[in-house]
């Protein structure tokens, strides 16, 4: 994906160019094919050009308007035949205009509302020297990163952090982000950012800056999506169909090659049907790459699941019959290392360490394949092959997991009116003491107690961020997908611009997400108690029913314990830089790092890979940060 930058001095003086040009450098790698800077009067911004539509090539950003504003974006539209309808221009005239262009138009027309008439992935900054006013605003829940910095003197946003600590700003680290990663709590989504002074501007939202005062606003909520009644299932199973194909069609809109992400799973492999189909009616191939592990992944993953999904990726791609499928063993590249290179990217550690040697190889490929446009379907689990919330699916898997203080809690929550259950909800957080669900993770007890985390965490049961068993399907789905407050966009924007292409996902398009959210959930269960039963169905003839009729999940990374066994001193190294850093004993267990490490060389397992996973992996990746930041200090 592009990038965009800017700077405004608040006290109206002069912006002095080094700024500008620091942040441009900082994240020179935004724009392989080019970029400009505009400075006039107390305000400087910028953009960082990455070819990724056959208009992009028109792209010639900041751009001044007629109505006297500056503008800056990054995008990539999907509507623009209906949005060159709306703002009286010839479609067939419009071939050579640029998608930020279509922006400008529309906020001449329509200014800080022209956001409900954009869809796709962007973002944008418009600048009212007269007004001394800048808008910011960022798109429903594409792939697309916004960070911004304010002080007293001036108000900095870029698309890559690492643009905002070239001017210097402060690091202090955010305790509450760092807890949250470690435990894997999402209550940490949102504004926020491991940075206790850098901001991060989320999905559906939009800024205002005026003299010193910031107004932030979100303008769209998938929670007020209305639950759709129509006639039949089979009804719900076209009119989803319909949306989700036009939403992959939308994405191939592509200056350079595509490929696709392929598991073995309903998302990735929905979106390679949907692709390949539409690549097929064109005469076009399609490139597919899937991670697959290196050892024998038998004794690593449990019953209900499958660690190794080349088969199932194969029975895709032979299916599809235009499909080239590419596996990826990431052979020459250590999880200790892609964590390094991930916090060079993100500038934080990540919930999903342990995943990051096969994403960075995966992306290292195709890159250099050509690839410059790669789709995923990472949204799918709460959109696209929603499960359905069977009551008796629920008990079924307490059961079989014998959690039997869950099947008592949820049988209470059963017999107990609405109106009642959050008291009664809150009346069990209380009397459970919920510590020792962070054993399995890498956080110093002391971190725990420092922060209230047990009572911060008790406090937000029922909110999105703690979904509860008796809350509606609706409030669980919205606690995976996290509308307008995930950072995914984010991660995939860097990530992408890492590797000089652009990440895109139909399944997190704004509307697969509307209209798969207002399906009832009857529709997403089986007449045989069949969870995922929409995509299932609709699927049919898309996909080989093993691929389709498959109830067993993948599970990635699945031959971490012996990839980090493959590497023992590097492993050994990483380990004691993160023993002799004094800020990591502030916040980590290291002792139980340590152990899981210890365990790990003895046997590998299905628990001690998921502890590699938990504890290993993400408290590794997290001392390595406070490692940096402690020499840095």
């Amino acid at each position: 994906m592009s990038g965009i930058y800017g700077i405004i001095n608040l006290d109206g003086s002069p912006i002095d160019p080094k700024f500008p040009a620091a942040m441009h450098q900082a994240m020179a790698h935004w724009g392989p094919n080019g970029g400009n800077m505009w400075n006039e009067g107390s305000a400087g911004l910028g953009s960082l050009l990455l070819f990724n539509t056959p208009e992009s090539i028109h792209e010639n950003m900041p751009k001044k308007s007629n109505c006297g504003f500056v503008l800056t974006a990054e995008a990539r539209l999907d509507n623009r035949r209906e949005l060159c309808a709306e703002l009286d221009i010839n479609f067939r005239d419009a071939q050579e205009i640029p998608d930020g262009d279509l922006i400008l138009r529309a906020y001449e027309i329509w200014g800080q509302d022209c956001t409900s008439h954009l869809l796709g992935d962007w973002s944008f900054a418009a600048w009212h020297p007269n007004e001394k006013k800048l808008f910011l605003a960022r798109d429903h829940f594409g792939n697309t990163s916004l960070y911004y910095y304010a002080d007293a003197h001036r108000f900095a946003f870029a698309s890559d952090r690492k643009a905002l600590f070239s001017l210097g700003i402060p690091r202090r680290l955010n305790e509450f982000y760092l807890a949250s990663v470690l435990i894997s709590w999402t209550a940490h989504h949102g504004p926020q950012t491991i940075e206790m002074d850098l901001n991060r501007l989320p999905p559906a939202h939009t800024l205002t800056l005026v003299d010193h005062s910031i107004l932030v606003k979100q303008y769209w909520r998938l929670e007020d999506v209305r639950e759709t009644h129509l006639k039949n299932s089979d009804d719900f199973v076209d009119g989803f169909l319909e949306v989700y194909d036009r939403a992959v069609r939308d994405r191939l809109r592509s200056h350079s090659s595509t490929g696709v992400t392929l598991s073995g799973g309903l998302d990735s492999g929905s979106v390679t049907a949907l692709m390949a189909r539409a690549l097929k009616e064109q005469d076009q191939r399609l490139t597919a790459y899937t991670s697959v592990p290196q050892y024998d992944v038998s004794n690593t993953v449990g019953s209900q699941g499958f660690g190794d999904e080349l088969p199932f990726a194969k029975a895709t791609a032979n299916f599809a019959g235009n499909v080239d499928l590419f596996e990826i063993q990431a052979r020459n590249l250590t999880p200790i290392q892609s964590m390094l290179h991930g916090l060079h990217v993100h500038g934080e550690p990540g919930h999903a360490a342990g995943n990051m040697y096969w994403i960075q190889e995966l992306m290292a490929t195709a890159q250099k394949d050509g690839i410059r446009t790669l789709m995923t379907g990472q949204g799918g689990n709460a959109t696209v092959s929603w499960t359905g919330k069977s009551t008796l699916d629920i008990f079924r898997g307490y059961t079989k997991r014998r959690k039997w203080k869950s099947i008592i809690r949820y049988g209470l929550f059963s017999i107990t009116p609405t109106s009642l259950r959050p008291t009664l909800n809150g009346l069990i957080h209380r009397i459970i003491n919920i510590d020792h669900k962070w054993q399995a993770s890498a956080i110093h007890p002391d971190l725990v107690k420092r922060l209230n985390l047990s009572d911060q965490y008790n406090q937000n049961a029922g909110k999105v961020s703690n979904v509860e068993d008796w809350q509606p399907a609706s409030m669980h789905r919205y606690g995976i997908i996290k509308p307008g407050k995930s950072f995914l966009g984010s991660n995939w924007a860097e990530n992408g611009a890492a590797y000089g292409m652009e990440v895109r996902d139909a399944t997190f398009d704004k509307r697969v997400m509307e209209f798969t959210l207002s399906v009832p959930d009857r529709e997403y269960i089986g007449p045989q108690g069949e969870d995922r039963w929409l995509i299932r169905q609709a699927m049919q003839g898309l996909l080989p029913d093993e691929v389709r009729l498959n109830r067993r999940r993948g599970r990635q990374a699945a031959d971490l314990g012996q990839r980090l066994l493959d590497s023992p001193a590097e492993m050994e190294a990483a380990l004691s830089q993160v023993e002799s850093c004094h800020l990591a004993h502030q916040y980590l267990a290291v002792e139980r790092m340590r152990n899981v490490w210890n365990a790990l060389q003895k046997d590998v397992n299905v628990q001690n890979t998921h502890l590699a996973v938990t504890i290993l992996t993400r408290g590794l990746m997290a001392g390595l940060y406070l490692s940096n930041l402690e020499k840095e200090g």
